[in-house]
């Protein structure tokens, strides 16, 4: 027997008993017929075994070399002695320390942003409630809503002054730069 596989003998074949389909069987099965198709099922069960084995053994030889490689790598940065051999190890574990670094920054500044935020829209809805009020107060007593209108002009006009003053400097800069 090859492959651990014994051939049935003859008399070890299921027979079929005759049906109203075949009704001239007489009840015995031709053993080579069988014989094939045990085979041909035995060796499909062969074959579907050995390429889902093999599927297996590269998805697990894979995380095996994985593992190999991650624990190469943190065998060498567990001590400040170990890494010291290996100069290109030593720059590998600059460079992750630097990366680690900006990621902390990173992180911090986009904190930091969140938080402006938050507060750029807590001050806005300050805003928004203070200018609903000082309409409501302006309507109620008449002479409010004249004075409202000269500080808004006077405002205005102090906006232009400072204004032209920035430009009168950016201009001189400019000049005295490139002259």
């Amino acid at each position: 027997a090859r492959g651990g596989y014994q051939q049935p003998s003859p008399s070890s074949l299921v027979s079929v008993p005759p049906t109203e389909s075949n009704p001239g069987s007489s009840g015995r099965v031709c053993p080579r017929i069988t014989l094939y198709s045990l085979l041909v099922k035995r060796y499909n069960t062969a074959i579907l075994y050995c390429s889902t084995a093999g599927s297996d053994f590269k998805k697990t030889s894979a995380a095996v070399q994985r593992r190999r490689e991650a624990r190469e790598l943190f065998e060498n940065s567990a001590g400040p002695s170990a890494s010291s051999h290996d100069p290109a190890m030593e720059q590998l574990l600059r460079e992750r320390n630097a990366v680690e670094n900006s990621m902390q920054g990173a992180n911090s500044v986009l904190n930091q942003a969140a938080s402006v935020r938050t507060e750029l829209r807590s001050q806005g809805a300050s805003l928004r409630g203070v200018t609903g009020t000082m309409a409501q107060i302006a309507g109620n007593i008449p002479g409010v809503d004249a004075l409202i209108e000269k500080i808004r002009a006077k405002r205005l006009k102090d906006d232009r002054i400072v204004s032209g003053v920035v430009a009168g400097c950016i201009l001189f800069t400019l000049w005295y730069l490139f002259a």
